[in-house]
């Protein structure tokens, strides 16, 4: 059968193209927005104001562009077709009326898209240096669309500190200012969907999410379900991942008691949180992402795992679980603020819009 060009309704069937981000600068702005998005992970961190690493002799940099490299090669060899987006070679300023911010790097391809069955869906970012970010994707699309795929752009926030809900970080101990006048706007990543086929599990921290939770089940239709939850700040991906039918790899201490129903009774591989660290602080760049971002693996099908060669001990609960891992070397996923899974967006895949909740 002759899947079309976009084909993706889960996370573990086969594989058959994917895009790979390309890295550049490798930094943020980090203005409230960002502070705001990583709060969980930047909280107990001294603010280093601004920061970038664009010098060709950065070691930081030429690894993590080896590293990504290095991914695409191993893809390939599965026999998974890769794409890029554009690459930047400046970092040009994003500029609206109301802000302005530099431009980020395309490296992690999951946050800004969500595939849905044959449709392209950008989502509506919450760091103002992403806003434009898809531009990066745009010639990709285009090409995805002329051959048949369906495109949609989600409404995007304004990102006025007054659109932003605070309550998350407010009770996670933040003390700052709180905009007076709230003005909430629809908020979203596609790394909050976790995708099993017609069921869509959405993480929800904050109004802004609810929004696009809102948003997306109108869109989508009846032949789909969106189910709320709420088990991390933002992406669900670094708490959960289907790994096929039936089987959950969960971190170790997620409530599964907050997720629908049937998803409780599926068998669950825990990923341990390391007691040690698994990544050394790279020139005074902040972790973005937890200790536990080796849970964030890309599943080429219902057997093969592609998991950070680090990960020994998810290596080991992986093969008890009847899965093939197959390591791949990622330096630096802590400094980025993703892993595989982050940096890819399924296109193809051999599946179908079944119904597993």
């Amino acid at each position: 059968m002759t899947l079309p060009v976009v084909n993706s309704h889960d996370e573990w069937s086969h594989l058959e193209e994917v895009i790979v981000g390309t890295p550049f600068h490798l930094d943020y702005h980090d203005d409230s927005s960002f502070k705001m998005f990583f709060y969980d992970n930047l909280k107990d961190a001294n603010s280093r104001g601004v920061f970038y690493r664009r010098k060709p002799d950065n070691r930081f940099r030429d690894e993590c562009f080896e590293d990504a490299e290095g991914l695409v090669t191993l893809l390939e060899a599965e026999g998974v077709t890769v794409r890029r987006p554009q690459s930047l070679d400046t970092v040009p300023a994003v500029t609206t009326p109301h802000w302005t911010a530099p431009m980020g790097h395309a490296l992690m391809s999951r946050d800004n898209f969500l595939i849905v069955g044959d449709e392209i869906i950008e989502t509506a970012p919450l760091i103002r240096s992403r806003y434009f970010e898809a531009d990066l994707y745009k010639e990709l699309f285009t090409e995805y669309f002329e051959r048949g795929a369906r495109w949609t752009v989600a409404p995007r926030s304004r990102l006025l500190d007054r659109n932003f809900d605070y309550s998350y970080i407010v009770q996670e101990g933040y003390t700052g200012p709180v905009p007076a006048d709230p003005f909430y706007e629809i908020m979203f990543d596609g790394a909050q969907v976790m995708r099993l086929g017609t069921d869509l599990v959405f993480n929800a921290a904050t109004e802004n999410h609810r929004m696009g939770a809102r948003w997306l089940s109108r869109h989508i239709g009846s032949e789909y379900t969106v189910h709320e939850v709420s088990v991390a700040d933002n992406h669900i991906d670094g708490k959960i991942l289907p790994l096929r039918p039936g089987t959950l790899l969960v971190r170790e201490g997620v409530p599964l008691d907050s997720l629908p129903e049937k998803l409780q009774k599926w068998d669950v591989i825990t990923y341990e949180w390391f007691d040690k660290p698994v990544e050394s602080e790279q020139d005074g760049v902040p972790f973005l992402a937890s200790q536990s971002i080796g849970i964030n693996v890309l599943s080429l099908d219902e057997e093969r795992v592609v998991v950070q060669d680090i990960q020994l001990p998810l290596i080991r609960s992986l093969e008890k679980a009847g899965f093939t891992p197959i390591p791949c070397r990622w330096r630096h996923g802590r400094s980025l603020g993703g892993g595989f899974h982050c940096m890819t967006l399924d296109i193809r895949r051999r599946s179908q819009p079944l119904s597993y909740l």
